[in-house]
């Protein structure tokens, strides 16, 4: 799944060091990328500090939720970002209580943001998920899994940006 290319050119060392940013949970690294499908840049985010996850060998579905939004604009508005925030945090919350799938990858654009997380069952994944997002009204998410249990797809995105942020550093 080779759907975008990274845009590392756009940033200085000193800029690449900001948007490596170690999160509450994880040490995430953003990036633009630029759609080999469409041509239109896409906000990536990886999440690097996954390894204790995939050492137990049990996450081995991947899961993207996805929630379409206008095409025309190249992000969402700043009030959907917020209601897309929320589902992030709910969904991180529920799988930091009961760590049955892990959050590893964020992009947005090109009229969609995904979500997507490793899980070790897609009956217990969409349970939690359902139970997170419970009272909030009903959005327009989409959802598609597949096996990978030796991460090979999030392995070929931290390595593009592994080896692109040794370079600039």
């Amino acid at each position: 799944m080779n759907l975008c290319r990274v845009l590392f050119l756009y940033y200085t060392k000193r800029q690449l060091r900001l948007v490596m940013e170690r999160e509450e949970h994880g040490l995430w690294v953003s990036a633009p990328f630029e759609s080999n499908e469409t041509g239109k840049i896409i906000l990536g985010a990886c999440r690097l500090d996954v390894e204790r996850f995939r050492k137990k060998g049990r996450m081995v579905y991947r899961m993207t939720v996805g929630w379409p939004y206008d095409e025309s604009a190249d992000l969402p508005s700043e009030e959907l970002a917020g209601r897309m925030e929320g589902v992030r945090i709910r969904l991180e919350e529920a799988f930091r209580k009961d760590p049955v799938a892990v959050l590893t990858e964020i992009y947005t654009g090109d009229g969609l943001r995904e979500w997507v997380f490793y899980t070790m069952s897609l009956h217990i994944f969409q349970k939690k998920l359902n139970e997170a997002l419970a009272d909030l009204p009903g959005y327009p998410l989409v959802f598609s899994a597949e096996e990978d249990p030796e991460w090979e797809e999030y392995s070929a995105t931290a390595e593009m940006v592994s080896r692109l942020a040794d370079d600039e550093c």
